[in-house]
């Protein structure tokens, strides 16, 4: 498996909302404004009203237009606190419960205006009417939110499932056309390792050869593996590469085991790790430290330092984009790739094995 380029990938949410435009602020003002206007005629808090119409609209367009604005911004951020599809009823019960209080806020400073500003003094019934008239306004306006993000998710879903089987056919067959009988291959590497048995280096080598092509194999048709196989595997990467480069090759890590049954997508961590050997000067004199190590009990990290290659290999340009891909078809959520203070860090999501 070949290691990307590193570069630079923002981290978002699982819906992104749509962009706010001159049309949606026009079609968001004229609606407030008509909401307003129906409101003075038809709440019977504005009927008797004394102070004019125009400060009852001005009552009545600030009380819309906070019930709308703030009604889409608790929404988009319900939609990307919990999974449209995977966390339905967290995302409705949350909306419910926020909106609900929100507009019960609101409400309540309504009636203290209506009643000091206005000068119309309310009995019970005339703000339950407010208050319940605010709530219908409410969730129809969520209802239209929630529709609007809901068959934008869909959409990108839809596309992201079609990218994703276009590249497992194609990853498909490029393993076929390069198969090398995995049988062949171990015995070989069984009976090479039965040659070099006097030596311990040695057969330590051919162990973690023959670990890491087994472990490709048996993963091959996975979508997730426990941290504590892929760190396995990780470390038998880490043991061949020292190997060749010796103490100018420093990695650490830091991971405790009661993290080891979460999971991520196979491979992931042997790929930055050969992310990093490969566009980075592993030398005496420039040694290349790397650290594995767990972030906030919700990621797995891998931090490298950073010496890039005067004579940098050839990139395929795939391997960050390929591993958030998968992130995304799996979970939802994306990776974070960040350059701090001269360390090139990438987060990777820990999620429970069922998903």
């Amino acid at each position: 498996m070949k290691a990307s380029e590193p570069e630079l990938i923002q981290c978002a949410p699982g819906f992104e909302a749509p962009r706010t435009n001159l049309r949606e602020l026009i079609i968001r003002f004229t609606g407030i404004a008509i909401i307003s206007v129906v409101s003075i005629f038809v709440d019977s808090a504005y009927a008797h009203s004394e102070a004019g119409l125009l400060k009852a609209f001005i009552v009545s367009f600030i009380r819309t237009a906070l019930i709308w604005n703030g009604s889409m911004l608790i929404i988009q951020y319900a939609i990307g606190r919990y999974s449209m599809f995977r966390e339905t009823f967290k995302l409705i019960a949350f909306q419910v419960a926020t909106l609900s209080a929100f507009v019960f806020l609101v409400e309540l400073t309504e009636i203290y205006v209506v009643e000091t500003y206005l000068k119309i003094p309310l009995d019970r019934a005339s703000k339950t009417t407010l208050i319940i008239g605010s709530l219908l306004i409410t969730f129809m306006i969520s209802s239209i939110y929630a529709s609007t993000a809901f068959f934008i998710q869909w959409k990108e879903n839809l596309l992201r499932t079609q990218a994703l089987e276009k590249a497992n056919l194609e990853a498909r067959y490029d393993s076929l056309r390069n198969q090398v009988n995995p049988h062949f291959l171990f015995n070989s590497l069984n009976t090479l390792l039965m040659l070099v048995n006097d030596n311990p280096v040695a057969s330590r080598y051919v162990e973690s050869i023959s670990e890491i092509m087994r472990y490709m194999v048996q993963s091959s048709e996975k979508d997730a593996v426990l941290l504590r196989d892929e760190l396995k595997i990780a470390r038998d990467y880490i043991f061949i590469q020292q190997s060749r480069f010796g103490d100018k090759l420093k990695v650490e890590f830091d991971v405790p085991e009661n993290f080891y049954h979460y999971a991520i997508p196979p491979l992931a961590l042997q790929m930055l790790l050969e992310n990093a050997i490969k566009h980075n000067v592993v030398s005496k004199e420039d040694p290349l430290t790397v650290k594995v190590f767990v972030h906030e009990n919700q990621f797995v990290v891998v931090e490298n330092s950073i010496k890039a290659k005067l004579d940098k290999e050839p990139s395929t340009g795939v391997g960050l984009e390929n591993i958030r891909n998968r992130y995304l078809h799996l979970t939802g959520k994306t990776i974070q790739v960040k350059l701090e203070n001269g360390k090139f860090i990438v987060m990777l999501p820990l999620f429970e094995k069922s998903i």
